[in-house]
């Protein structure tokens, strides 16, 4: 009658984990709080160097979701470290000792690629985006009235899934140190993953060729990349891999 006394100990295990992660957060969500006034104006003049963007409320609760919506990124991403801290300490238990060599040092590189991601996404493709965007409503005679919550909505759409792209070589890395994937398996997906490279190139820019185009080159250099990081991870478990 093992079993049970286990299984209690995991959940007693994992509720101390997310309590810590969840006491980190609400200190970060403090301090993003405190950040949002300045983060907003940063943000407003980041794209208009002459003058800062003229924001709009759209409606009563839109200034409250603003505000929520921006202190809790700040918080989420200030948080992120310590919560990835947390869970490996959690799994760690129950990973074989290849499966430990090989988790300690992705943590900060997954952190690298993440802040990698946000600044490619940041500096060139949401640039792009609201240039695309903006040249659209000025050939329709439009004039640019932006809601505050629905310009910061829009922006995350972009810079945060594509800085999760960017963990891409992490999980290769990983699966090969378990031993779950090769450089062969990698090979003969290639055809596969170019597809969906260019799939999700189109769909996390705006439909111009120049944008998808500009974000398919590093989603291309991260895929190819995986190739030799895979047979890095591969020999360091010791394992036989066929090459690329």
């Amino acid at each position: 009658m093992q079993a049970q006394p286990d299984f209690i100990e995991h959940l007693t295990e994992l509720r101390k984990r997310i309590l810590y992660a969840l006491a980190a957060f609400l200190m970060a969500l403090c301090g993003g709080m405190a950040m949002v006034r300045p983060a907003l104006a940063y943000l407003q003049r980041s794209y208009a160097p002459e003058s800062a963007i003229l924001w709009n409320a759209f409606s009563p609760f839109d200034a409250l979701q603003l505000y929520v919506q921006t202190g809790v990124t700040i918080g989420a991403g200030a948080s992120l470290p310590f919560a990835l801290l947390q869970a490996w300490l959690f799994v760690k238990p129950a990973l074989t000792e290849e499966e430990r060599k090989a988790v300690p040092w992705l943590i900060p590189f997954a952190l690298f690629l993440f802040l990698l991601g946000l600044v490619f996404s940041w500096f060139v493709v949401f640039p792009m985006a609201l240039q695309f965007a903006s040249s659209i409503t000025r050939s329709m005679g439009l004039v640019e009235t932006y809601g505050a919550a629905q310009y910061v909505q829009f922006l995350l759409r972009i810079v945060l899934p594509l800085s999760v792209v960017f963990e891409y070589p992490v999980v290769v890395v990983f699966l090969a140190r378990i031993g779950l994937i090769t450089p062969e398996r990698l090979r003969k997906s290639r055809k596969a993953a170019y597809v969906m490279l260019v799939t999700l190139s189109t769909v996390l820019t705006p439909p111009d060729f120049l944008s998808a185009f500009m974000v398919l080159i590093p989603l291309i250099i991260l895929f190819e990349a995986s190739f030799p990081l895979a047979r890095w991870a591969g020999k360091k478990r010791g394992g036989n891999d066929d090459g690329a």
